[in-house]
């Protein structure tokens, strides 16, 4: 089976730690998905609910006549008291500790990384059941490096290692 996982492109509102705020793509953002998949099939679409990512999962769902997932465990790391907040607000130290260590260095009120790892690997173990030749996963950084942590056997501690560029498409076959 082929795997593939989609970042949303480029959100309204810039470069923030986001996490579950519901901002919609701009016209760059739907044009970085569009070339990023364009060519590839899905008979299977599953998405995040939130705008940057369902509108495009919708649009492509439309487009190949495939069959849509919503899936709410799929909504990206919630943040808390940095949620809305650039790096250079936060401060770029603090950033980076996050980054080496989430575990004990996460941002004041966030979700626990654990708890988020069980979210989204409990929603993709399901996801995976399905009968599919092709699956498309259309999510947030933080999703796809837990599942790409998950797919390379590395501790969730390391997932920060892991890039995740706007609009990646990466294929795995399953």
């Amino acid at each position: 089976m082929k795997l593939s996982l989609l970042r949303h492109g480029e959100p309204v509102g810039g470069r923030i730690y986001r996490g579950n705020q519901d901002d919609p793509l701009t016209p760059k953002g739907w044009q970085q998905m569009l070339d990023s998949t364009e060519g590839q099939m899905w008979d299977l679409i599953t998405s995040s609910p939130l705008l940057r990512c369902q509108a495009f999962a919708q649009h492509l769902q439309t487009q190949q006549h495939s069959q849509l997932e919503l899936l709410k465990d799929f909504t990206e790391l919630g943040f808390g008291d940095w949620q809305g907040l650039s790096a250079s607000a936060i401060g770029q130290e603090r950033v980076n500790a996050f980054k080496r260590n989430p575990i004990d260095n996460q941002p004041p009120n966030a979700e626990n990384l654990y708890d988020f790892q069980h979210r989204v690997l409990t929603a993709f173990n399901d996801v995976m059941t399905k009968k599919s030749n092709a699956t498309l996963i259309v999510a947030h950084a933080g999703v796809i490096r837990v599942i790409k942590s998950h797919l390379l056997n590395l501790p969730i501690e390391k997932m920060y290692t892991i890039e995740v560029m706007s609009a990646s498409c990466e294929n795995f076959e399953i």
